[in-house]
This record gives structure tokens, sequence and C-alpha cells, in this order.
């Protein structure tokens, strides 16, 4: 499937509220239709989507966690907040690091 084909069913699923039809795209080898995925993820804000974003946050590829942690911090949930203030002080990498503080300026 193409790129902008895979991007459009994430939309559909989304409208559609089918949380865990988005999940598979998460494994795509395409990095853009993974962020895709997870932005949706961060729209959909039910209980699915922000387990699975936590769990995304722990992700190997940074550029994944970054992703994750926008579409979290989406929800404005005390939860969130909370988990993303967690994040702060004990993230490694400060491109990460700084998102989520950019993030977390956010719920202000």
């Amino acid at each position: 499937m193409s790129e902008e084909r895979d991007i459009e069913k994430i939309q559909k699923l989304l409208a559609k509220g089918k949380t865990e039809k988005i999940e598979k795209y998460l494994n795509d080898k395409n990095i853009v239709v993974v962020k895709a995925a997870i932005a949706a993820l961060g729209e959909s804000k039910d209980e699915a989507s922000t387990n699975l974003l936590s769990k995304l946050i722990d992700h190997q590829d940074s550029e994944i966690r970054k992703a994750a942690i926008v579409a979290f911090g989406k929800g404005k949930s005390g939860y969130a907040r909370t988990f993303i203030q967690h994040l702060v002080a004990t993230e490694k990498d400060e491109q990460v690091k700084e998102v989520a503080m950019k993030v977390l300026n956010e719920f202000k």
C-alpha cells in the first residue's frame, strides 16, 4: 500500500473510533505512516489509545518517542501531565526531553 493510502485509512479508522485497527500501523516500516498512526491515537483520547501511547513513549526510536509525547499531551489529562513530568525527570535524550518540556508548557 502506498503511504498516502495508509494515512487515509488511518484517518477513516480514527473517524470510526477503531483504535484497535490503527494499532497495526504502529509497526509499519514507513516512519511517516507510524507518525500518522500515533497522531491519530492522540486525537482519539480513549483508554486504548492512552495505553498504546504510553508504551510508545519508551520506544527505542527517539522520533517515535517524540511523536508519542506530542500525541499523548493532546489529551491534556492529569495522567498525561504526570506521566510527561516524570519523563522530563528521567529522559536521557535531550531532544526528547525538550519536546516533553514543550508539551508540558502547553498544559499551563
